[in-house]
Order: structure tokens, then C-alpha cells, then sequence
């Protein structure tokens, strides 16, 4: 949907914006969220690529949220969309990294641990959600200090996010824990990531995946800026509940970000229980 028919629509209202084809923009939108609920659905991943198919869903789930903004936006008019648009791309470049430097490692990881070196010649590097540089589009344009506290793209720069603290309904969920939700309780998690570099990081990829009896569900959100040696909470919400009385095992991930050498503080595990 990108690279066809989003990509025609951006290029034409860019040109006019009175000739924006909000149906089209609907139509994408449409499409990435069909694509993003197909993915959480499907059963048949194999286990040696659960770990990959959840950086696919992340990315899957970045375009859609994006391109449904795309959609609000477009019902305003070509002034709303434009203004809008910046932003969207910014997310789908966020969403081409996670598949380009998170999605396709790890599926090469995968061939290789289950023995399959020879399929590895199937994989290719993908292509972008759109053709920026055709569209002449750029990100939101920031200023000079925030240029300079951008985080370099040096291997040898220390380059680290961990999960600070994670609360279930306003609950804190521990490692290890255990919350129990009351009937009333909204199934909304806050995650809050710690950036314990001295570099400020942005589109940090956080998701929360919730396993009970009747599904996954693995839903992702974005930190979209935390300042060195500082914190930030996003919220992840849209879940369905369990069955009275189930402990359902959650896993909660914050990053890898590129260059990340410690991930052993991304992720916290533990388990929730519906109650009355």
C-alpha cells in the first residue's frame, strides 16, 4: 500500500493539495490495519521465528497507527494532511528500521540455528514503506541543540534503554510478579523506559505481549523521546481480557535500539490474573 497506491496519493497532493484523494488515504489505511490484525492472528508461526515475527508485527503495527493518523488527518483537508504528513513518515522510517536492523537479522538467526543456511538466500533487503527521496519528503525538521543531542551513529558510543518500571491498571507489575486485576480494571499497561546513555534516543519500539488461554496478543507502542539519563512512559492498551480466574504470562520489551550492547534489562516477564 505504501510504494503503490499511498505513495501515487502523497505524491499528487504534495503537487496540489486541493487534489488530495482522501478515499484513497482511507484505503490504505484500511489496508495496514488489516495487515497489522492478520499478523496477530497468525498461529502458524514457527517457534524458531516467534522472536522475528514480533519485530514484524511492531513494524506492521507502527504503519497502521501512522496511516490511520494519515486518514484523520486527510478529512480536514490537504492543509491538515499536510501538516500530518511529516509525522507519518517519520513512523514509517521508524517502522523500515525495525524490519531492515531488528526483522530480517533475527529470521537469519533463525535459518541458521534451525539449519536452514541455504534459505538465507531467499531474504533480500526489504524496501522502504515509500519512496521518500522520490517524494522530496523529510522528517520534522528540529532544531540545532536537538540536532546535537541526536544520538551519533558511532558503534563504539555507549547505547543503552532498560525498562524502569511497568504498572498493570495502575498496578506495579515486578519480575517475576504477579497483579490481580478486578472486572472493572482496563487492561492498560505503562511502561517506562530509561535511557542510560548520554545521547538523547527517539522512536524507541516498546511492546507488550499478553498471552491467555483464547490468544497472544502482542500490541506495540513508541517512546518517542527520551533525554539522556532520563525516563519516559508509554501507554499500551487494546487488550482482551482472560477468563475469570486465569494467570496469564505477560512479557513486556523496550528496544534494542541500534548499537545496544546490554539488552539483559529490555524486557520484564510476569503474569496477570483476572479477578471479579
Amino acid at each position: 500500500m505504501g510504494n503503490e497506491e499511498l505513495q501515487a496519493t502523497v505524491g499528487a497532493a504534495l503537487e496540489d493539495p486541493a487534489s488530495l484523494d482522501t478515499a484513497a488515504v482511507d484505503r490504505a489505511a484500511d489496508a495496514t490495519q488489516r495487515g497489522y490484525r492478520e499478523a496477530l492472528r497468525n498461529e502458524e508461526v514457527p517457534p524458531e521465528f516467534e522472536d522475528a515475527h514480533h519485530y514484524m508485527i511492531t513494524a506492521l503495527g507502527i504503519r497502521a497507527s501512522a496511516t490511520g493518523e494519515l486518514a484523520e488527518a486527510a478529512e480536514g483537508g490537504g492543509e491538515d494532511f499536510g501538516e500530518a504528513l511529516p509525522a507519518a513518515v517519520e513512523d514509517y522510517k521508524l517502522s523500515d528500521a525495525i524490519i531492515l536492523n531488528h526483522y530480517l537479522p533475527a529470521s537469519e538467526e533463525a535459518l541458521a540455528e534451525s539449519g536452514r543456511r541455504g534459505d538465507q538466500n531467499y531474504l533480500y533487503e526489504p524496501r522502504s514503506f515509500m519512496d521518500y527521496e522520490a517524494l522530496g519528503l523529510s522528517t520534522r525538521s528540529r532544531s540545532s541543540s536537538e540536532q546535537g543531542a541526536s544520538a551519533p551513529e558511532d558503534p563504539s558510543a555507549p547505547r543503552d534503554v532498560s525498562i524502569f518500571g511497568v504498572s498493570v491498571a495502575g498496578r506495579p507489575l515486578i519480575q517475576g510478579g504477579n497483579v490481580v486485576l478486578a472486572g472493572s480494571d482496563e487492561l492498560t499497561f505503562a511502561v517506562t523506559v530509561t535511557n542510560g546513555a548520554e545521547v538523547a534516543e527517539t522512536g524507541v519500539p516498546v511492546e507488550v505481549v499478553l498471552n491467555t488461554r483464547a490468544e497472544r496478543q502482542a500490541i506495540p507502542a513508541t517512546v518517542e523521546r527520551i533525554e539522556p539519563g532520563r525516563q519516559a512512559t508509554v501507554e499500551v492498551s487494546g487488550f482482551k481480557p482472560g477468563e475469570f480466574e486465569e494467570t496469564a504470562e505477560v512479557s513486556v520489551k523496550a528496544g534494542p535500539i541500534k548499537y545496544e550492547q546490554n539488552e539483559s534489562d529490555n524486557v520484564l516477564t510476569g503474569t496477570v490474573t483476572f479477578g471479579i
